[in-house]
């Protein structure tokens, strides 16, 4: 039957956590912004669109293509051709999540990998406002040297999330704190090939932290739930009655276990990434104009060296994770149309699929921590903007867009992946020729998603599943200064 290292090792339970936890923190992974991006708000997975609020009041239509102001150096640098004047922009967007976890869990466990022994089920994974309202801040600059050559550089956030569950939640150990942050750090450069062709070129420094929290939620039930087992299986009683079942069984880490005990527990964690990104522009005429950006892959590789959890072995010991962050394609089209409005359009292409695992293992010993497997797929975004110039003073945005999930059915607590819409209007008041204040608000409704998450222990003789819906919605609100010198 079972033997120990292959079956009921219960503090491994423990040992996985602490790298389901690493993927959680990863997956919800690097930003300010909120489960919005992952819960049906902000773009697909965790990735955030709020680079600026001129561009939120058109739902982000024409980024490739569209020189409002000097946060270009976000999207296209290609595009710092067409300034004259040096630019700088500072301000960002606050996002208003309301987004709903429900749905019930369940502990099994199983003999011979098939048969249930026994079962203990919760219906009460419900958590209201799975994450706090957070503000995506941005700032930029852009110098042209001469006709034909100009610099930039800007702060934003391109990937991010937080979400908190209560610490009695009874699916602690899918859903737990997790609380990332991340900036980018972008020095770009663009030059004028012809009248109407211009490229740029961008090299990105991305500075990541974060800091997670998993609980035993349900898993406080198993070591009852074993003894109870071992009550109607001979086979599980004769594995409990072995020294080193017994010894597991009985010791604190386990004994001791309630749902709000910390499991996994990963303290500010810190680490650098390089990338960079690209994009060209070609304008046909003052009133027409196309535009094409390209942002390369991104690795972040965390070591954990406070990362701490229950199994008295493995307290204090170094662990890794690596991240796939996805490259990603945009193109983008202006045109005025008459001398007062102007439409715009935008197709974004992420390739999310390049993210097929999160695995955590132990440095000083190079075991594994946590191997999970990720179904994301590459997703698209396509944006419809328009813009109307009321007067010299005043112009009025509105926008919207359709964003694809890169998980579905594949998605998890933390990140509950869904396909959103998103609603924009906007405007910008130049308080003087060089002054000009931009304002933006978006309004984003996540389709509703039905999926399921499960957690096998020891070869799967201890399975832990939760059945989830989501329901997210999302209110962002932008702000930002601009100023021409």
């Amino acid at each position: 039957m079972h033997s120990i290292d292959s079956g009921f090792r219960i503090a491994q339970i423990f040992i996985y956590n602490k790298g389901f936890q690493m993927k959680k923190f990863n997956q919800s992974v690097l930003a300010t912004a909120m489960l919005l991006a992952a819960g049906g708000a902000n773009a697909a997975a965790f990735q955030l669109s709020e680079v600026s609020t001129s561009g939120l009041g058109r739902a982000y239509a024409g980024e490739a293509a569209i020189a409002d102001n000097a946060s270009v150096v976000a999207t296209n640098p290609a595009l710092m051709s067409l300034f004259k004047t040096n630019q700088f922009s500072v301000g960002g967007v606050y996002v208003d999540s309301k987004i709903n976890m429900s749905g019930n869990s369940q502990v099994s466990i199983i003999e011979n990998d098939v048969t249930p022994i026994l079962q203990r089920s919760s219906k009460d994974l419900y958590q209201k406002s799975v994450v706090p309202g957070s503000l995506v801040p941005n700032m930029y600059f852009v110098a042209p040297i001469n006709d034909k050559f100009a610099l930039g550089g800007g702060m934003n956030v391109n990937f991010g999330l937080k979400s908190e569950y209560d610490n009695k939640y009874n699916g602690g150990v899918f859903g737990g704190t997790t609380d990332l942050t991340a900036l980018n750090l972008n020095l770009s450069g663009s030059y004028r090939v012809t009248e109407g062709f211009s490229a740029g070129l961008g090299l990105n420094a991305i500075y990541a932290q974060a800091k997670i929290e998993r609980r035993a939620g349900f898993l406080a039930d198993v070591p009852s739930a074993l003894r109870t087992a071992a009550m109607h299986s001979p086979a599980i009683a004769a594995l409990l009655r072995t020294p080193k079942a017994s010894e597991l069984i009985s010791s604190p880490a386990l004994a001791n276990v309630k749902k709000d005990t910390i499991l996994t527990q990963l303290q500010d964690k810190a680490a650098w990434a390089f990338a960079w990104n690209a994009g060209v522009m070609y304008q046909f005429n003052e009133n027409h104009r196309i535009g094409l950006a390209y942002h390369s892959k991104v690795d972040i590789d965390f070591t954990d060296h406070t990362a701490t959890s229950l199994q008295a072995s493995r307290i204090g010991q170094e662990g890794g994770l690596k991240l796939n962050l996805p490259d990603y394609l945009e193109f983008s089209g202006f045109h005025q149309l008459t001398e007062k409005f102007a439409m715009h359009y935008s197709y974004k292409y992420s390739h999310w699929s390049r993210l097929k695992n999160l695995y955590a293992s132990y440095h000083s010993d190079g075991k594994e921590a946590f191997h999970k497997k990720m179904y994301y797929r590459n997703s698209s975004r396509i944006a419809l903007g328009g813009t109307y110039n009321v007067d010299d003073k005043l112009t009025l945005r509105a926008g919207i867009a359709y964003d694809q999930a890169a998980a579905t059915e594949h998605a998890s607590a933390a990140i509950p992946d869904t396909d959103r819409t998103w609603y924009s209007v906007g405007a910008t008041y130049k308080f003087t020729p060089n002054l000009s204040v931009d304002l933006g608000y978006a309004y984003l409704k996540g389709k509703k998603v039905h999926f399921k998450e499960e957690q096998r222990i020891s070869n799967g003789v201890v399975v832990v599943t939760g059945n989830y819906s989501s329901k997210a919605s999302a209110n962002l609100y932008g702000l930002n200064l601009n100023y021409s010198f």
